[in-house]
């Protein structure tokens, strides 16, 4: 209870100026009242020893935030090193810079933080370096740990992680009839709430008669369907929940299993049969779904956290103060994909203490806790998703009944086949939608190209045996 005194003092009287904050990071202090009350493993581990003085590492960044800034220049006081970070104006220019300088062994750069698909890629492809295994491993979400891990090694310390959340409008839901405090439980009784929910022009349901599909005014649920990352990663949610996966156990493509078929025809009837989606799903993107919702249009949506609080921003949304979330339905299980980002050190670096310090400093649980409670991002740790709920409910509390549920999309563990598998996953997802093909074929069609790819690149000879630990 004292640390939690502590962190709140620290955090309160920086939340009081969030806006100066936003555009002075020096005055944000990054206090480490956790490590601090934590056990000596623990702090031996995050804490870097103060024998670095005279040395420098180069860390490669397109967005560098203020508490990122901040818990950097205090590693650089405990340490005693001097860790320079080396813009790019787009991740994009960043991971070239990296690309080149893996491919020159120029030796350039120490260590770099990315996303679950960075790590996978860089590790199975022998840039990156295992990191020592935590002390407080049991502290991380096993979904987000795990995806940043490769055969049971890790490659990138989490830093904050992500997670969909299910949405809906509390206002419609008494309109209709329905307890706005008791949200769909399954993707079954979602799809039938979704029903009652779309309205047409004439303020007629889709479950009455005389329902003009042509001319609909709110619409029950909805889909991010264009022909980019967007669509699978929303479908991702339904075909883990549904049972399915992209790869069974030994890595065989698994994209056309039952559950898989099963997840996908829920999403195609939903658009073709049932019209509780815009008719021009399949070229709705990010902004086009969440302006969709935030203006009123749609009942209910799958998304991550960030809608939230576009919602209650008076400034740009029409449904203040109507907008529920929480824990997304089940159908076989409750399951859901995650995103995040993590620290990890390349093999490139001449400094490799130094870097791999840095990395664990990044994963240290107060960091985490200023990231959530500063910067609202969704905690890599369990134990900072507890403080962040006793201090946001709303949207914390969302989020902790989600992250539990999350599962790594295994596409990312092919490494440097994994876009492909992606681009394959939203082409199909395409041809389901438009009706060319049905969710079966689709995806059965899907498989033989994705195998396809995978054999072009070797991934069972070259990849799987690191991802099994063989």
């Amino acid at each position: 209870m004292k640390i939690l005194k502590k962190i709140l003092i620290v955090v309160a009287s920086t939340i009081l100026f969030f806006p100066w904050i936003v555009s002075s990071a020096y005055a944000l202090e990054c206090n480490t009242p956790i490590l601090d009350s934590s056990s000596d493993e623990v702090k031996a581990y995050y804490i870097p020893e103060n024998k670095y003085a005279g040395q420098s590492i180069n860390v490669p960044t397109n967005q560098e935030n203020n508490v990122q800034k901040a818990c950097r220049i205090k590693f650089e006081e405990l340490s005693g090193a001097k860790v320079i970070m080396i813009p790019y104006p787009k991740q994009k220019d960043m991971l070239d810079a990296i690309n080149l300088a893996i491919a020159t062994n120029s030796g350039e750069f120490d260590a770099m933080t990315s996303g679950a698909g960075g790590a996978k890629e860089y590790g199975l492809g022998g840039h990156l370096n295992p990191l020592p295994e935590p002390p407080d491993r049991d502290d991380f979400y096993t979904g987000d740990y795990d995806q940043y891990s490769i055969g049971g090694e890790l490659y990138g310390i989490p830093t904050v992680t992500d997670t969909n959340l299910l949405y809906w409008r509390s206002d419609l839901f008494e309109e209709a009839g329905l307890d706005p405090t008791k949200p769909p439980q399954t993707y079954t009784e979602l799809t039938e709430y979704a029903k009652l929910l779309t309205i047409d022009k004439n303020g007629k349901r889709s479950t009455e008669e005389g329902f003009d599909k042509n001319n609909i005014e709110i619409y029950g649920f909805g889909f991010k369907g264009e022909a980019s990352l967007a669509s699978p990663w929303e479908w991702y949610n339904y075909l883990f929940a549904f049972g399915g996966d992209v790869f069974d156990s030994e890595y065989n493509v698994a994209i056309d299993s039952p559950e898989s078929i099963a997840s996908l025809q829920w999403v195609v009837d939903n658009y073709r049969v049932h019209n509780i989606y815009p008719a021009d799903t399949p070229v709705y993107d990010y902004g086009a779904f969440h302006t969709l919702f935030i203006q009123g249009k749609m009942a209910m949506a799958v998304n991550w956290p960030y809608m939230y609080g576009m919602s209650q921003d008076p400034e740009q949304s029409k449904v203040v103060g109507k907008v529920e979330i929480g824990r997304k339905p089940m159908q076989e299980r409750y399951a859901g994909n995650l995103g995040g980002w993590s620290y990890g050190v390349l093999k490139m670096s001449k400094k490799q203490e130094l870097a791999e310090a840095f990395a664990k400093w990044n994963g240290n649980p107060d960091q985490a806790s200023m990231e959530a409670l500063i910067r609202g991002n969704a905690p890599a740790r369990k134990s900072i998703t507890e403080l962040m709920v006793k201090e946001k409910p709303i949207v914390a509390g969302a989020i902790a009944k989600n992250l539990p549920d999350t599962m790594g999309v295994k596409w990312l563990d092919a490494g440097p086949s994994w876009m492909a598998l992606e681009k394959e996953t939203w082409k199909l997802i395409q041809y389901a939608l438009v009706g060319e093909k049905t969710p079966e074929q689709a995806l059965k069609d899907a498989k033989v190209e994705m195998e396809k790819i995978l054999k072009r690149d070797r991934f069972h000879e070259e990849l799987v045996p690191l991802l099994l630990g063989n």
